[in-house]
């Protein structure tokens, strides 16, 4: 028998993280994957970022994933979002080329030292007095692990559907794992089933361009790794087109076919990517709904049709993308499909991500019901992270929702029960402010010197560039100028608004329409990299309101060090609903604030507890 540290299952986002993360932290890993030639695979839409998607990624790249920098050197182009909506909001999307991205990450894997890459299904968990110790494989090999990470996205009892056709599949194309799933239910884990769904592929040779919106990305990007050294970046076009009166007519008239309607597909899929069908019942008056055609690869022909997802039967696809406009005589390349998948509900985890009921398993991505790339490799960083501290006798990493977007996630993902595949979104945190796309650097600093997985250099750049930022902010706040050369200075700028007495520098800094580089004109400014001269700029410009969200991330710190017992007996408290009991039951908190966020759980039923325990 074969014995690793770790064995990671799947070879998807979460896996290749989780994988790379233990590897990199000295443990000897396995990684076992149904098909090689599928690592980091891009099922749906090669995109990486996004708003909320992106402070992702770059929580990622922070930490000592690899999602950023191989989106930033792999990909057609990266756009900038929000760009007029303040901080908080702007991002950057990448459109990753969907073939390099994949030959690319399997050569960082097949590279890295302590990392063993193995073609096989995991049929089985071998578990004994709930503690976990190896898995059995579909040839009959079992492999010894002291902790395993499960990373099986839509392969758990994958069925695809297109129309009225049915078959087992992960997705199009290759095999599912069938037996998994049995052995997870009789270990006792609770196991249910999530759907989701892509467009069909068309041919660029088919398509008339001279009806379509030429779309470019950025030259000079942000990009999503600020340890990323590149100069210019691709500008690969995109394309913008519209369904019409056409297209909703000839939709309505194929929604008989759909297995929506039919019954065919009763799980429920992601609620922000809905179907082009579900998106008719939904909408049934709205006409123009927008359709982004995107290149997949430099190396192919291949144009995904974002907007247009469907699991019609391949006569209902053909019929209705032909009304839209620009691709009256487009050619399907792949026809656009459904896949249903077991998942296993995440409140059976602990926010490390390892489960309650089995020590040592861990789980990440779509098997703990969430969507996305960047979720998945999100998860798979601190699965894996985790995982390495457990073998290692280190205490878990924990990482709350006031510290990134990854904590909101876990957080929302075990104490919150959504009825579709959790995506993340920015109005899903209440301190978005502090959870910026660019400054990842700066919040999760220690916690990524904890971790390890980056380089001296590494750690001791973002040392340094945090050290520049909070200099510089107060050597601001201490520079004066009289009121006139202040005025003189807004009248040149177009100011309307002028000052009635002698101000501070970092005063001015705070208008609008001010720049940290048009300080330049009034004081002696530092030559900074952008990223830090951003930071600097943010910090003063929204000090106000950073200040009134730190006032709230106190009090949620306060809630969540009010500890739990973690045997604690929640049915012993007298007075709590039984709404709320069930809630408590099934999650088992670790804190006050904790508790505070399962779904039923009341400040009645919080003060009830609180005594309690006092």
């Amino acid at each position: 028998m074969q014995e690793f540290d770790i064995i990671v299952v799947g070879g998807g986002h979460a896996g290749c993280e989780a994988a790379l993360a233990s590897a990199r932290l000295g443990l000897k890993t396995a990684m076992i994957t149904l098909y090689l030639d599928s690592i980091a695979m891009m099922s749906c839409n090669p995109s990486i970022g996004g708003p909320g998607k992106s402070n992702l990624v770059t929580e990622i790249d922070i930490l000592g994933g690899e999602m950023a920098r191989h989106t930033d050197h792999f990909n057609l182009q990266l756009k900038h979002l929000n760009e007029s909506k303040g901080p908080a909001a702007r991002v950057t999307r990448g459109q990753a080329d969907k073939f390099l991205y994949r030959i690319n990450m399997r050569r960082v894997l097949e590279h890295t030292v302590n990392l063993s890459l193995i073609q096989d299904c995991v049929e089985e968990l071998l578990v004994e007095e709930n503690q976990i110790f190896g898995v059995k494989t579909r040839l009959g090999i079992q492999y010894k692990a002291k902790a395993v990470v499960l990373c099986t996205g839509t392969f758990l009892k994958g069925k695809v559907v297109i129309g009225d056709v049915v078959y087992s599949a992960g997705r199009q194309g290759e095999n599912s794992a069938e037996k998994l799933s049995e052995n997870l239910r009789a270990l006792g884990l609770k196991v249910e089933r999530y759907q989701t769904a892509t467009p069909p592929r068309i041919d660029k040779k088919s398509i008339d361009f001279s009806k379509l919106k030429e779309l470019h990305g950025e030259e000079y990007p942000r990009y999503f790794s600020i340890f990323t050294q590149k100069e210019k970046n691709k500008i690969v076009p995109t394309w913008l087109t519209y369904t019409n009166e056409k297209t909703l007519e000839k939709t309505k008239e194929m929604l008989q076919y759909s297995p929506i309607v039919s019954g065919i597909i009763e799980t429920h899929g992601p609620r922000h990517c809905p179907s082009i069908d579900r998106k008719v019942l939904n909408f049934p008056d709205k006409t123009e709904h927008q359709i982004f055609l995107e290149m997949e690869s430099l190396d192919s022909d291949e144009i995904y049709v974002n907007g247009f997802t469907t699991a019609m039967p391949p006569f209902a696809q053909e019929e209705i993308l032909h009304t839209i406009s620009g691709l009256e005589h487009a050619k399907i390349m792949r026809y656009g499909y459904a896949v249903e998948y077991d998942y296993v509900p995440a409140f059976q985890l602990y926010p490390s991500l390892e489960n309650k009921k089995i020590s040592g398993l861990f789980c990440a991505g779509q098997i703990n019901g969430t969507s996305g790339y960047e979720e998945a490799a999100a998860q798979g960083l601190l699965a894996g992270i985790n995982a390495s501290r457990k073998i290692l006798k280190k205490s878990p990493i924990f990482i709350d929702r006031s510290e990134a977007y990854i904590g909101v996630m876990i957080d929302d993902l075990i104490h919150k029960k959504t009825p579709e595949p959790y995506r993340v979104l920015p109005s899903r945190s209440e301190y978005r402010l502090h959870l910026r796309f660019d400054n990842a650097f700066m919040r999760l600093y220690e916690k990524s010197k904890e971790i390890g997985l980056l380089s001296k250099e590494k750690i001791s750049f973002l040392e340094e560039a945090i050290k520049k930022v909070k200099q510089e902010v107060k050597r601001l706040k201490t520079i004066s100028i009289s009121m006139q050369e202040a005025n003189q200075f807004l009248k040149n700028k177009n100011c309307m608004d002028f000052f009635s007495k002698g101000v501070k520098i970092s005063d001015i800094l705070k208008r609008k329409e001010i720049s940290y580089l048009d300080l330049k004109e009034l004081i002696e400014i530092p030559e900074y990299p952008e990223f830090v001269r951003n930071q600097i700029e943010t910090i003063l410009k929204y000090e106000i309101f950073m200040e009134r969200e730190e006032k709230q991330i106190l009090k949620f710190k306060q809630l969540e060090q009010q500890f739990i017992p973690r045997n604690f007996d929640f049915s012993s408290v007298k007075g709590i609903s039984n709404i709320a009991l069930s809630g408590l039951l099934e999650v088992k908190p670790l804190s006050i604030g904790e508790a505070g966020r399962i779904s039923g759980v009341t400040g009645n039923d919080l003060a009830l507890l609180i005594a309690h325990l006092r």
